[in-house]
């Protein structure tokens, strides 16, 4: 602030003028360090870009704790014409005076990211009492009418190498544009951040590419590692009876035997691999190859390391798991309308860069900074199964319980299309036969808007089975088998899909979106009271009640210098009230619907997998332990 007034004062042009200009600056600076695909990933307009804005602060929150960011708040958009929208924004921050700042972001914003004009009209301010945190109260708050013009790109400031002639004169701020200084060392101050490419190249780190090359020498080690890891499946299969039914051998194994063949195909890959920030151009280019194909090769393979580490005790041989993981569970196919209903981020760009933010958030959980996001290991299909060979993809699938065993969460990337796919709603009902529901992560941020929340509405209470799809239809009679075998009826395990969809929902909703719990939740509450779930109907509408005053609570308690510390509070009250409220009616759904005869068989399993795999923490020192990577 204090950089523009002194370059306001050299240039003799009024401080409003200033910033304004200023803003506008920080729009193509926040554009050429690398968020222009972070921007329009929110939203394919103005309105729907601020209404995600707060949710873009809270995931900078995760590199910038001690920012202290403003609050949107927009209405509903009403269209004047076929090209003009308007709808009024609320807006407060704790630093006063930068009205003008924000309406010139505004307006760069939408001409940049829209290829539209925007026209600002003041209202008079009614003031919400906001108080960010309690050593920033919002000392400042805007209530403006927005109007978007579309495809009427205004024309870029002509910013004059020398100051106005007439400066000390005053000049007329509608007429003349000013040219005092180039904004970007404050800028760069004022972000005050690098992108980790940036960082890293300057430690000199490297990393491998998310699609290794395709040479003889690596073509040759995976050759050599799927030999050794088909010779160990035989070898603990040698004396097994072939089953009935042309049903795979793994119906003939014993629990133990099951978790050890999984055990030695069980594989994991870095979050650095697979993800990237969105500001880091270069890794972002690399992990959309991965995401952005559907083509599953054995070169991706490569990527991907052994997590249970074969060793022997006592005679007994034993796997020690390297460390924690979660099941990474998403929709390969690009959601229909997508370009229509996200704007300009690709698919395999916000999958990228969501994983990322979970990554973060579990490094600041288990390894006490964000920083440490690429030791963050994941379970992915396409570089954990050896696509190229059959026979091993076919343990794989048929071994997915085991897979889902061993690890300690499941991540959902969630589009509305994902509830379409056969092997992804699998995936989430049988995690929760296995798991605990609180260890599921639902990431619905990039994906649920005003646009896109009807069609998860739809996709959810219209879900049936044999509308699901899959890209290999050999894998379809071995996934309706499992259903048949784990519920008491098709329709038992569509209700309990649906169920837990709108609790898990109703979750990740309240703790990221309790700005506007009503709007945000009322679609879910009505949706669970129509499929007839009236207990959990009821609770939807007490968190409803619940959350306005946990928010207000959080802001009161907050100890921190940043919003981050309000996040963290609502989270926590709701985190508490999910365990005590929802696991419960979860648990008794899955009861429900789940055969006993199933529920005992994942409990042979769980028992079976606890004798043979020992977790890191808890592996003795003196035990010696060979490592097989490709």
């Amino acid at each position: 602030m204090a950089a523009v007034k002194i370059g306001a004062e050299v240039a003799g042009a009024p401080l409003e003028a200033a910033l304004e200009l200023f803003g506008a600056y920080f729009v193509d600076f926040a554009a050429g360090a690398g968020f222009i695909r972070l921007l329009r990933s929110l939203g394919s307009n103005l309105h729907e870009m601020l209404s995600n804005l707060n949710i873009l602060h809270h995931n900078v929150e995760r590199d910038l704790p001690a920012a202290v960011f403003p609050i949107f708040e927009v209405g509903r958009l009403e269209w004047l014409s076929d090209t003009v929208y308007t709808f009024r924004m609320h807006y407060a921050s704790s630093r006063a005076g930068l009205n003008p700042l924000l309406k010139g972001a505004l307006e760069q914003a939408t001409r940049k990211l829209f290829h539209s004009t925007l026209e600002v009209q003041a209202l008079a301010t009614e003031r919400h009492s906001f108080r960010l945190t309690p050593m920033a109260e919002a000392s400042n708050e805007v209530n403006w009418t927005l109007i978007v013009s579309l495809g009427q790109e205004k024309e870029d400031h002509e910013v004059p190498t020398d100051p106005p002639a007439s400066a000390s004169a005053g000049p007329d701020i509608g007429s003349a544009s000013y040219g005092f200084f180039d904004f970007h060392a404050a800028l760069a101050s004022f972000w005050c951040c690098n992108t980790d490419l940036e960082r890293d190249q300057a430690q000199g780190m490297t990393y491998l590419a998310a699609t290794p090359a395709l040479e003889e020498t690596w073509v040759s080690n995976v050759r050599r590692v799927l030999a050794e890891k088909r010779s160990k499946v035989d070898r603990i299969t040698e004396d097994c009876p072939t089953p009935s039914g042309g049903r795979h051998l793994s119906f003939s194994l014993s629990a133990v035997d099951r978790v050890h063949i999984a055990a030695h195909l069980f594989r994991a890959c870095s979050a650095e691999l697979v993800s990237s920030p969105w500001t880091d151009l270069q890794e972002l280019s690399k992990t959309e190859k991965f995401w952005g194909s559907y083509t599953k090769l054995d070169n991706f393979y490569a990527i991907s390391d052994d997590w249970l580490v074969e060793t022997v005790r006592a005679g007994e041989t034993k796997f020690v798991k390297r460390g924690k993981i979660r099941f990474l569970s998403q929709s390969w196919g690009i959601p229909k309308e997508w370009d229509e209903l996200m704007g300009a981020g690709s698919y395999a760009e916000a999958k990228a860069a969501e994983i990322c933010c979970m990554a973060k958030d579990i490094a600041a959980l288990e390894l006490g900074d964000t920083a440490r996001w690429r030791e963050v290991y994941f379970w992915v299909d396409k570089c954990c199964i050896p696509q190229g060979d059959k026979e091993l993809t076919g343990w794989c699938v048929n071994l997915l319980e085991e897979y889902i065993i061993f690890c300690d969460g499941l991540v959902v990337l969630v589009p509305w299309t994902y509830f379409t796919r056969l092997w992804c709603v699998y995936e989430w009902v049988c995690f929760l036969l296995v798991h605990d529901p609180v260890d599921i992560e639902i990431c619905a941020d990039p994906f649920v808007r005003e646009s896109t929340l009807p069609l998860f509405i739809e996709a959810i209470g219209n879900f049936k089975l044999a509308s699901c799809q899959c890209f290999r239809e050999e894998d379809r009679p071995v996934l309706i088998n499992k259903v048949s075998q784990y519920y008491k009826s098709v329709e038992g395990f569509e209700q309990f899909l649906k169920f837990t969809a709108i609790a898990l929902f109703v979750r990740c909703t309240a703790q990221r979106r309790s700005a506007k719990c009503f709007s945000a939740l009322e679609p879910w509450r009505h949706l669970a009271e129509r499929q007839g779930f009236c207990d959990l109907a009821g609770k939807v509408e007490d968190v409803m009640t619940r959350l306005p005053q946990w928010r207000e609570d959080a802001v009161k308690n907050a100890k921190g210098g940043g919003t981050r510390d309000v996040q963290t509070d609502v989270f926590k009250h709701v985190e508490a009230w999910f365990k005590a409220e929802m696991v419960p009616l979860i648990l008794d759904k899955r009861k429900e619907v789940a055969t006993e005869s199933g529920l005992r068989f994942i409990e042979e399993l769980r028992h079976a997998a606890k004798a043979v795999v020992v977790d890191q923490a808890e592996d003795r020192p003196e035990v010696t332990i060979e490592e097989i990577r490709v």
